[in-house]
């Protein structure tokens, strides 16, 4: 890969010296747009409506007063444009003299203009009604829902086509995304996450898998709580091929793009929110009393059909272990927040905390976060600067439920099986110690389920930082070049202590376990960005560019058992008497990219969209890392034509029809590859001295190649009373080819199966 480090190296390079070359030709004459926007019915100023000038990457945002102020505009006949959701988009045609200022007044009318919002797609923006892609696009600040965890929450039921499933019911837990059905059997099936233009790490576990009581580990929490809600201005949920193929090989399940409130050219605001909530069960289990338990053993007794003995085993208590297990649950969610800025430069800053406890005992999840934004622009206007930085730190308290239970079952089965007539603790009337009532001493598979959810110590902590800086520089009127570098770093922790006193314990005699585990994805992109100015009839965008992206993941965990006291927890790994062989592993991966994409409109009728992407993954053999993806299509604005216009009770109307090809990377590194690994069969005795060895784990595929999906999409678009009521109808066609599979090999192998 060092030739692409090579070719990223050369491509900033040159485009900041094209940058250069471009700041010493003469500058042309330019000019000052100064205005202020009116609500037309109230004539109240109507702040935070985009002001810019068309055909070029002048603008600015009203403040609070209505007021703006565009500089570095060129001189001469220009046209200026206001959008706000809500209002209509007037359009003003002025000339600006060279060295002078215009003034402009904006009148807003206010209407459903859905088909004129500005909407984010890949690598740049499009208006509403020049998208000819399948997007949807959520505003976060209309979204009304219970106090929201994560991302997922906004998205959940407000998007078409897009399921969610929540793998449990702990708070922030983990969920899966699919956007029009899944592609892949054996790769990835998680949409790809863009944050402010930079994607985010498709890792979807931040802490390493902890301790299965007897099953699997707890399932991951969701890595999307370690952003804010509060933060998220808009979500952008790409769906059709066409519209993903810009992104190329990660785009395959489709793409959401997140972008954060920034700050307003106006006075410092200052801004707090707090939510609060409660959780409780919603519906409870009809299960016996301990009175009702031991008048139905009496009965069978007297009945003959079990012995008098039976009765010796019943306890004296009338436990209801559901009501000891659950509880009425607090929420609440914090939130402070700091914005500003002056005519060339913006900010906002936040603060959040977050606190959901589970309807378990002992089970919840906590974050802290910090989020900086802020712009600045310089040389009138030519050259933009932009940072978007936030660190957050989550904290987890896992809960023993039937995913790692193992045969015995975790809480919810034990709160069911667990004798009513059993009380939840017991004092020792001798020492007056107070402990867990279990069935037995020792290990035991029915086990207590208060004592499970108390006993075991499973704590996750995750700490993320995101962050990316950009620089826009105007190299012409009409050619934009962009370079952008962001790192998505994320470091997790599990500790976790299965106690000597616990039932499901005692077979270890106390088992401590703790795992670290950090993954960094560091991303660079340039781009070029072509804007002509031509006819009003005609509008045209083209993009190109390059980027890189590299990822380091390394992992470690130990084990010991065997402790002589629960004193310590998980914070004294040297106190237990048997030490399992520890684990580490780190991989790395990179992902090179180069993508184009053009816009063509007509007379405001017609639109067409080509993208082309090729991508090179070093996880794929030799031969088959890179890969071409292209994406087309296109709309007709049937209302726009003359035999439909004002004929039809359609105040838009639409045909949209498109085609594209994407990739699956979803496989891990060195898949390509024979891998070795130190087990138990890799350990020899020469004479008295164990030596620990490797043994081949896979079979390599120097053949490995892409899985690639196709998806056709056709649609039309409607809207009636000026776009109050709009719709979308589609139709596609997903087909996956070359899946992903792991198939079984002949024999003599490495081993079974190898992924094909």
């Amino acid at each position: 890969m060092a030739v692409v480090r090579r070719l990223t190296l050369a491509l900033v390079a040159g485009l900041l010296l094209s940058a250069q070359l471009g700041a010493q030709n003469p500058v042309p004459p330019t000019g000052t747009i100064t205005g202020r926007v009116l609500d037309a019915g109230s004539q109240q100023p109507v702040a935070d409506v985009s002001v810019f000038v068309e055909g070029t990457r002048r603008g600015a945002v009203s403040g609070p007063d209505g007021t703006f102020t565009i500089g570095g505009v060129p001189s001469g006949s220009q046209t200026v444009r206001a959008r706000r959701i809500g209002f209509g988009a007037p359009i003003q045609v002025v000339i600006v003299p060279n060295g002078g200022a215009v003034a402009v007044i904006f009148a807003l009318d206010r209407k459903a203009a859905v088909l004129e919002e500005v909407v984010t797609t890949g690598y740049g923006q499009q208006r509403r009604l020049a998208i000819t892609g399948s997007v949807q696009q959520i505003d976060a600040d209309q979204v009304h829902t219970a106090v929201p965890t994560n991302v997922t929450n906004l998205i959940e039921g407000r998007a078409t086509g897009v399921q969610i499933t929540q793998n449990s019911g702990e708070p922030g837990a983990g969920a899966q995304i699919l956007i029009r059905g899944g592609t892949s059997i054996s790769a990835s099936n998680e949409p790809l996450y863009v944050v402010d233009g930079i994607p985010m790490s498709s890792d979807q576990s931040l802490e390493p898998a902890g301790y299965g009581i007897g099953g699997a580990p707890p399932l991951p929490r969701n890595p999307m709580n370690t952003l804010n809600p509060s933060d998220i201005q808009s979500i952008t949920i790409l769906k059709d091929a066409a519209a993903t193929a810009i992104y190329g090989a990660r785009a395959a399940n489709g793409v959401i793009l997140i972008e954060t409130k920034k700050g307003t050219a106006s006075g410092p605001t200052m801004e707090y929110e707090v939510q609060a909530g409660m959780s409780s069960p919603k519906k409870h289990l009809d299960v016996l009393s301990g009175d009702a338990y031991r008048s139905f053993i009496q009965s069978q007794v007297t009945a003959g059909n079990i012995s008098a003995a039976a009765l010796a085993g019943e306890g004296a208590a009338n436990t209801n272990w559901e009501d000891a297990l659950l509880r009425s649950a607090a929420t609440v969610n914090h939130n402070l927040s700091f914005a500003g800025g002056s005519a060339n430069s913006s900010y906002r800053a936040s603060l959040n905390y977050f606190d959901q406890q589970g309807i378990v005992v002992n089970n919840g999840m906590r974050r802290y976060q910090a989020r900086i934004n802020g712009a600045h622009q310089a040389i009138d206007g030519k050259l933009r600067l932009g940072l978007n930085l936030t660190g957050s730190h989550i904290i987890n308290d896992y809960l023993p439920y039937e995913e790692n239970g193992g045969f015995e079952g975790g809480v919810f089965i034990n709160m069911v099986n667990f004798n009513p007539t059993h009380p939840v603790t017991v004092t020792d009337p001798v020492t007056g110690v107070t402990t867990y009532y279990e069935i037995g001493s020792g290990s035991q598979s029915v086990r207590n389920p208060v004592a499970l959810a108390n006993q075991v110590q499973d704590k996750g902590t995750s700490d993320r930082t995101l962050g990316n800086l950009a620089a826009d520089y105007d190299i012409f009127s009409n050619l934009t070049g962009r370079v952008s570098i962001g790192v998505d770093r994320s470091a997790g922790d599990n500790n976790f202590y299965l106690p000597r006193a616990s039932a499901a314990g005692a077979q270890f005699q106390g088992l401590a376990q703790r795992a670290n585990r950090d993954n960094t994805v560091k991303t660079v992109q340039t781009l070029l960005t072509f804007h002509p100015t031509l006819a009003s009839s005609r509008e045209l965008d083209v993009v190109g560019g390059y980027e890189y992206n590299e990822t380091i993941l390394n992992e470690f965990g130990v084990q010991t058992r065997q402790f002589l006291t629960d004193a310590f927890g998980f914070n004294s790994l040297g106190s237990g008497n048997l030490l399992l062989p520890p684990y580490s592993f780190k991989t790395e991966s990179r992902l090179a990219s180069f993508f184009a994409r053009a816009n063509l409109g007509l007379a405001e009728k017609y639109f067409l969209t080509y993208s082309l992407r090729r991508d090179g993954y070093s996880a794929f053999g030799e031969g088959n890392k890179w890969a071409v993806f292209p994406g087309i299509s296109g709309s007709w604005r049937l209302s726009q034509e003359s035999f439909l216009r004002d004929k039809t009770p359609f105040s838009e109307l639409r045909l949209r029809a498109s085609w594209g090809r994407q990739g699956n990377p979803g496989v891990a590194p060195y898949s390509s590859l024979i891998l070795l690994a130190a087990d138990g069969g890799s350990r020899y005795a020469f004479g008295d001295v164990p030596v620990t060895g490797v043994t081949p784990i896979t079979n390599p595929n120097p053949k490995l190649k892409w899985e690639e999906t196709a998806q056709t999409n056709l649609a039309v678009d409607y809207g009636f009373l000026n776009n109050r009521l709009n719709g979308s109808l589609e139709y596609y066609v997903k087909n996956t080819h070359d899946l992903l599979l792991f198939v079984d090999v002949p024999q003599p192998a490495v081993v079974g199966q190898r992924l094909e």
